[in-house]
């Protein structure tokens, strides 16, 4: 394998480095600066603001021109997601840019590691226990679907809200209950724990007054805390953000997740 540069990223990118024998670079540090990589990984997620790369473990960000200095003529350059800027200065300079967050395998890996996390926090934040529970999740993709036989196995009772009728059909085959979104207020009310997997927002405060006291509102979608988290909170719930749950509870896993997929690719 050709000699590769972990750039930035959380502790899941230190992992990731280690099993690919990858120098790393977090505020200059251990990147032999003499040296031009061949590939250079770039963490997943990508970046905050489109413009740099987000390096958490030093709270510090590497502007995206900063890899011309690292990397070798016809280096090529995997990221953990997508950006105008990125892919505009890899043509520029002859740069070979890959986004590897588009793996369906990842992926899929990555939504286990999630939904194991999410339900984790369920039980963290709740004095009473998923036994005999009910539990509402919005949407019915690759986190709601492993959230559902999870919570199943627990003792749960699981409702999905979806949309689209294949998708309350599939969750039904699967052995949960299923509505439409336009339902949630029905029953709202008789929710213990709710998660929410759709990036919409589908919870006004109308929503929020018929909910249980105590209720747990987890947050996998990554939308903005506000107003959700208030409007929760005022009606007695217990509002939970849970975004990079992979990078927060299974580093390693995740880590050995994305090696995976560069080792893969590089050896394609």
């Amino acid at each position: 394998m050709s000699n590769i540069l972990v750039m930035g990223g959380d502790e899941r990118m230190i992992h990731a480095a280690r099993i690919l024998s990858a120098d790393t670079l977090f505020l200059g540090e251990n990147a032999d600066i003499s040296k031009k990589y061949d590939t250079i990984v770039l963490p997943m997620p990508l970046s905050r603001d489109g413009a740099s790369v987000v390096c958490p473990i030093e709270k510090t960000l590497f502007p995206f021109a900063d890899i011309i200095e690292y990397a070798a003529e016809n280096a090529r350059i995997f990221a953990g997601g997508n950006s105008p800027a990125l892919a505009k200065i890899c043509r520029e300079n002859g740069f070979t840019l890959e986004n590897y967050s588009e793996s369906e395998t990842l992926a899929l890996k990555n939504a286990k590691l999630t939904a194991e996390a999410a339900v984790m926090l369920f039980i963290q934040h709740s004095p009473d226990s998923l036994l005999g529970s009910t539990v509402l999740i919005t949407g019915y993709g690759r986190i709601a679907r492993f959230m559902a036989r999870e919570l199943s196995a627990f003792g749960s009772k699981v409702i999905i809200a979806a949309r689209k009728p294949e998708a309350r059909v599939l969750a039904e085959l699967e052995g949960s209950s299923a509505v439409d979104i336009g339902e949630i207020p029905e029953i709202i009310g008789e929710c213990d724990y709710i998660a929410n997997t759709v990036p919409a927002q589908l919870f006004p405060e109308s929503i929020f007054a018929k909910m249980k006291e105590w209720t747990i509102f987890e947050e996998l979608a990554t939308l903005p805390q506000e107003p959700t988290k208030s409007l929760c909170e005022k009606y007695g719930g217990r509002y939970v953000f849970a975004g990079g749950l992979p990078g927060k509870f299974s580093p390693e896993a995740a880590g050995k997740f994305i090696a995976e997929e560069i080792g893969k690719r590089c050896s394609s």
